[in-house]
């Protein structure tokens, strides 16, 4: 029963991507203050073909990010607390710096959404 909760929490997660979308934004302003530049949502969500298996892209670019994985890992761990997501969730957030979002926006061709 309990894996059949965290599938409908998680489907009820991915019906509200919207409003989900922009707490991750205000958690990524508060957490990157100055350094914040942009945050997209892309992949499925942009093109228009969700379906329930989907994940949400969202690629957050900021200025003066570490290069460490390790670092950037904790960067977005603190994102996701202060948005307030659960532990299973259908976010895939991406953090770039204004070189690597080029890398981003060359693949995914104008398919995203600014928040």
């Amino acid at each position: 029963m309990r894996s059949l909760d965290t599938a409908w929490e998680r489907a009820n997660i991915l019906n509200d991507w919207r409003k989900w979308s922009v707490k991750i934004r205000e958690a990524a302003d508060e957490t990157l203050s100055s350094d914040l530049l942009d945050v997209y949502v892309f992949g499925s969500v942009a093109t228009g073909r969700l379906v329930a298996s989907s994940d949400v892209d969202i690629l957050i670019v900021a200025k003066n990010l570490p290069k460490s994985v390790i670092r950037r890992t904790d960067i977005k761990e603190r994102i996701i607390g202060k948005a307030g997501l659960p532990l299973i969730h259908p976010f895939e957030i991406h953090l770039a710096d204004e070189d690597e979002a080029k890398i981003y926006f060359k693949h995914i061709r104008g398919n995203f959404i600014k928040l």
